[in-house]
């Protein structure tokens, strides 16, 4: 009797639906060698993150999803690991995280977040980077 009820209910239960594999995110990880060298000829949008940092965690799926709709050839985005490149982190005056950096076609710093934007914010920030490259 117990295994009828069971095999009744599970014909009324929805069929689990599997996700579609996402490309990865155009996203590049840099560090203390090559951060410097990536920044010329396109805006790019930084995030300054670590492993430890919940709010980090938070902010990197939405900040991938912006990264697949939003990446050009003239906008970048880019992360670095401040645990992985302290003196980076500390030269350019990364107090907490997330931080995330916006820099011209130059590398020069326009604009910065720090702490978890709201998805307005973000997306302004990130139309921002593709005012730069006009």
């Amino acid at each position: 009797m117990g295994k009828r009820f069971f095999a009744r209910n599970d014909k009324n239960k929805p069929e689990a639906k599997v996700a579609a594999p996402q490309e990865p995110a155009p996203i590049t990880d840099l560090g203390e060698s090559d951060f410097f060298d990536s920044l010329d000829g396109h805006a790019t949008v930084v995030d300054f993150w670590a492993p430890w940092c919940n709010p980090c965690k938070t902010l990197h799926p939405v900040f991938e999803e912006i990264a697949r709709n939003q990446a050009t050839e003239n906008v970048h985005f880019v992360r670095v690991n401040i645990d992985e490149s302290p003196g980076l982190a500390s030269a350019l005056g990364i107090m907490s995280i997330p931080t995330l950096m916006l820099c011209d076609l130059g590398g020069n710093e326009v604009d910065r977040i720090t702490g978890m934007p709201n998805r307005q914010r973000l997306d302004a920030f990130v139309a921002q980077a593709g005012s730069l490259t006009t």
